[in-house]
Parts: C-alpha cells; sequence; structure tokens
C-alpha cells in the first residue's frame, strides 16, 4: 500500500477497458465496484472513508503527464482491466508499482483457450494484430513479470494462473439499488416487451395477431452477450426446450439481446415459440429478468486444455466453467427460478435452483419440473431473492471488498523486493543496474 494511512482511507483507480459499444465485462469487474465503494461513503463517510474512481485504460498510459500522475496517482490499489498486453501497459504497471501502490489484473474470460464461436477468437488465438510476441504469450508476461496479483470472479481462472501469478477470487455481485425494488411477474400474466429508446425504455405488452394481450404463457427466458453459441450448441437445453414445448404450448423461450448466430438453433423450437427481447442497458436488465418464469443457465462442458500449465492427468473443466456464477445470482437477486448446467461455476449456488446435466432429456425433466409446479417455485425462489439481496449484492459486500484490497497489500508488501522505477538508471556500489531510456 502507499502508506499506513492507506487501509482506513483506501482509494481505487479502475482502468477499463470495454469501449461503449462493447461495454459488458466493465461493467461488472469495474462499473459497479465503483459505484458501489463510492455509494457506500457517502451513505456512511466516517465508517466508510474509502474511494473509488474510473479511468479510460489507454488514457493512463502517458505516466509522466502531471494529469495521469495526479489522477492515478491518488490511488492505492490500481486495477487494470484485461488488457495487459503492450510494453507501454507494462511501463505504467512498472511505475506503480516502484512508488509503492498495488497493482492489479483483473481477467474475468480464460482468453487462451477462447472458442471459435467467440467473437475474439481471431485476436487471441490467430494473432489478429500480429502481435510479437503473440497475445496469449504477452498476456502471461503481464501478470507474471509487471502485475502484484491477479483477481477474478473465477476459481477456475485462478487455477489456471496459479503458477504464474498470486490470485484472488471476487465474484460478481449484481447492484442493490438495480434490483431491489423488482416486482415478481405474476404467472401466466400479460408478457412484457421492452424497447430501448435512446436513455428511456419503452415498456409494452405481447399481442396477438387480433391486438389482444396474450396471457397464460410460462416463459422460460436468458439474456446474454455474443459468447454464448457453444453453451446452447452443446448442453441440450434446446432439445430439452422443444420437448417440453411440444407437450404443452404455453411455455415459449423468451430470448434477449442481439445474438442472430443462434437463429440456426431457435429454429428447431416449434413455430411461434421464441419471443424476440432485445438487448437493454446493464441498468435496465433487471426489469427484463422480473419478466422471466424461469431462468436457464446452459453451460457447454466439453473440456479444453488450460492452455498456460501442465495438467497432469489431462484436462479437467470447460471453457465455460471459467465464466462466473453470473447468471444464477442475477435469478436469485430477480427472485426467478433457474436451471442451470451443473458444473464448477454454479457450484456454489446450485442449491437454490435445479442443476442438470448435459442430457436433453435431464434439461426437460428439469425445466418440467419447474413448470408443472410454478406457484410454488417462484414462491421459494421470491423468498431466496430476500437472503440474495442482502448477502450477493455489491453494496452489501464493499466492505469485504476493501478488506480483500488490504489483504492483497499486506501479503504483496510481504513477496515484494526492491523496487525500480522504469527509465532510471541506478548505480550501486559502482555498478549499475537498471538502464535509462
Amino acid at each position: 500500500m502507499s502508506g499506513s494511512k492507506s487501509a482506513q482511507n483506501m482509494r481505487i483507480i479502475y482502468l477499463y477497458a470495454d469501449s461503449q459499444h462493447e461495454w459488458n465485462c466493465s461493467e461488472w469487474r469495474c462499473h459497479k465496484l465503483a459505484n458501489a465503494i463510492n455509494w457506500n461513503n457517502e451513505q456512511r463517510p466516517k465508517e466508510f472513508p474509502h474511494t473509488a474512481k474510473m479511468l479510460l485504460l489507454p488514457s493512463a498510459l502517458d505516466i509522466h503527464h502531471p494529469k495521469v500522475q495526479d489522477m492515478v496517482g491518488a490511488g492505492d490499489v490500481i486495477v487494470f482491466q484485461r488488457n495487459v498486453l503492450s510494453e507501454a501497459i507494462w511501463r505504467a504497471m512498472d511505475y506503480w508499482r516502484a512508488l509503492n501502490r498495488v497493482v492489479l489484473v483483473d481477467l474475468d474470460d480464460h482468453y487462451p483457450n477462447i472458442p471459435a464461436s467467440n467473437p475474439a477468437f481471431a485476436h487471441w488465438h490467430l494473432n489478429g494484430l500480429n502481435l510479437d510476441p503473440p497475445a496469449i504469450e504477452r498476456l502471461r508476461i503481464g501478470l507474471r513479470d509487471h502485475a502484484d496479483a491477479l483477481i477474478s470472479p473465477s476459481k477456475v481462472i485462478l487455477e489456471d494462473w496459479d503458477e504464474t501469478v498470486p490470485g484472488y477470487y471476487w465474484p460478481n455481485y449484481p447492484s442493490l439499488l438495480e434490483y431491489g425494488d423488482l416486482k415478481q411477474k405474476v404467472t401466466g400474466g400479460p408478457d412484457p416487451i421492452f424497447v430501448p429508446e435512446k436513455d428511456n425504455l419503452k415498456v409494452g405488452l405481447r399481442e396477438g395477431e387480433d391486438g389482444a394481450l396474450i396471457e397464460g404463457d410460462i416463459i422460460i427466458g436468458w439474456g446474454g452477450s455474443l459468447s454464448h453459441v457453444d453453451s446452447f450448441k452443446y448442453s441440450g437445453v434446446i432439445e430439452g426446450m422443444r420437448r417440453l414445448m411440444l407437450e404443452n404450448p404455453k411455455v415459449k423461450f423468451k430470448f434477449c439481446g442481439h445474438e442472430t448466430r443462434l437463429d440456426f438453433l431457435m429454429s428447431e423450437l416449434p413455430e411461434g415459440a421464441v419471443i424476440r427481447q432485445p438487448g437493454v442497458a446493464p441498468t435496465q436488465w433487471p426489469m427484463v429478468l422480473q419478466g422471466f418464469d424461469i431462468g436457464i443457465a446452459p453451460m457447454d462442458m466439453r473440456l479444453v486444455d488450460s492452455v498456460v500449465k501442465e495438467e497432469p492427468g489431462g484436462p479437467k473443466y470447460s471453457y465455460d466453467e471459467r465464466r462466473s456464477w453470473l447468471k444464477l445470482v442475477e435469478y436469485l437477486c430477480a427472485g426467478v427460478p433457474f436451471v442451470a448446467t451443473r458444473c464448477a461455476s454454479y457450484a456454489e449456488l446450485g442449491r437454490h435452483g435445479k442443476l442438470v446435466d448435459n442430457m436433453p432429456d435431464d434439461w426437460y425433466a428439469g425445466l418440467k419440473s419447474r413448470v408443472d409446479s410454478i406457484a410454488l417455485f417462484k414462491e421459494e425462489a421470491w423468498k431466496a431473492r430476500r437472503w440474495a439481496l442482502k448477502r450477493l449484492t455489491i453494496e452489501n459486500n464493499a466492505d469485504r471488498l476493501i478488506a480483500l484490497y488490504d489483504r492483497i497489500g499486506k501479503d504483496t508488501q510481504v513477496r515484494k523486493g526492491a523496487a525500480r522505477l522504469p527509465d532510471v538508471l541506478y548505480v550501486t556500489g559502482g555498478h549499475q543496474n537498471g538502464s535509462a531510456q
């Protein structure tokens, strides 16, 4: 830490990587954390004197500029999100480490084994930017040589990198401010559709061809980013839903987001069974969730190599098992019953819903059990929601987050040797150490 005062009055700097057009990971790994820290500081400044600030990662790399030094230098802990691949970023990391700041890297994806269905595959596996060394090796260098520690919402990712860098677990927590006022959908009630219009969200109700409101349907829902094609293709969930829908035409699947590459799978479901919900802003997503009767969380369980370390006996986890518990924690905080793939990511929260093996018959049986007793499971989910809002929201975990940063800082001091400023010539006992550039 940057002095004894920091544990009592900690300042966190999040250097986020997402653009406005691809805003997802930064919301969960930077924005929600910074908001929760500052909200707690506003609510109870004496008890919680800590603060946080977000800066776009590329804007913080001119380390010798006075403004950059003022903004980033104010931090005790500096979190670099994901893209620690360039020499400029490594120099910035080294500079702040030499000034006794704690420098962390946050990874919420395992880039060394991203599948071909992921839009980022070309960058990581085909070296789309022609980097030398390639991107995966540069990530290893960034973590091994320039970071104090890795922080991740996946215990499997931490295990992947445990021979490279010290790792610490911090899961994704939704915001109490976004989920606290939700209302549970009445089973069989009108089905809302939300349409983004600039900064607003237009709410409508699904209508039939005759203009009458459609009521009585049971809505199975899912929403996500552009990286879940294989989660649907290889889980058996589509086949399980199809069988259930053929038995019960009132069961519908609401698919939320802009992904169109899954259309070939959606076409296997009965005609009229798929409801399209356009993508919405992160703060608006809880409103969409509250319209689900049942949430699903399929995962691709095909085992893949860690890539970054030896695995005696062969691979132990799938790519999807490097994901966080995000889907389940969202369902819990929205009071939505869920059915999910049995996997490492969901081991901790799975007891609050139904976990199934990736077989069509298992998905069918799991979903049918919820549909057949939907009122009971929705009542249980709403009770579990009260617990989740207290235990699994970021505002209610802000003290634990600061304690984690404090622990990392202390661990780092134990591990750390003499730090060296980049671009500085050191002379010790007549011998030069380092090099001036």
